[in-house]
């Protein structure tokens, strides 16, 4: 049999037999998934670094206690290096914006959120490669239309 073949209603796939279009679809999905897994630990390091997990100094009340990884080695890197023409950039600082002038915070304020939008385009790569190999498979009854927004 070749690599996907059809039999009496089911699917043959990678070694697989007697697959419902339900399980060659799981089948499809886990292998595009794990395939896109290469570029998704890539957002879940940039997501894991910024989160506020080392011990700090004393800070005021409202302060976000801990800082994060990207935030301790950005400002050991970068020391005092300030923003030209004297800008303050707004940056996420819990559930909040504050302005800053120092390049390390605002690197390291934004590194999370660069990591959480590789796992949203992960993500929506890897559903687009499943939609298209799956309907590429599965005969014209079983395809599954996706809209576009």
């Amino acid at each position: 049999m070749d690599t996907t073949e059809e039999l009496n209603g089911t699917y043959f796939y990678h070694g697989e037999s007697n697959l419902s279009p339900g399980e060659l679809f799981d089948a499809i999905f886990l292998e595009q998934f794990c395939d896109e897994l290469g570029i998704g630990i890539d957002s879940g390091a940039a997501i894991l670094a910024g989160q506020p997990w080392l011990k700090t100094r004393q800070k005021p009340r409202d302060a976000q206690i801990g800082t994060s990884i990207a935030s301790k080695y950005a400002r050991i890197i970068l020391r005092d290096a300030r923003l030209p023409f004297g800008l303050r950039v707004k940056t996420p600082v819990g559930f909040t914006m504050k302005k800053t002038n120092k390049l390390a915070a605002v690197i390291a304020r934004y590194v999370p959120w660069l990591g959480w939008i590789g796992l949203v385009n992960s993500i929506y790569q890897a559903s687009r490669k499943i939609q298209n190999k799956y309907n590429l498979i599965a005969r014209p009854k079983d395809r599954i239309q996706w809209t576009y927004f």
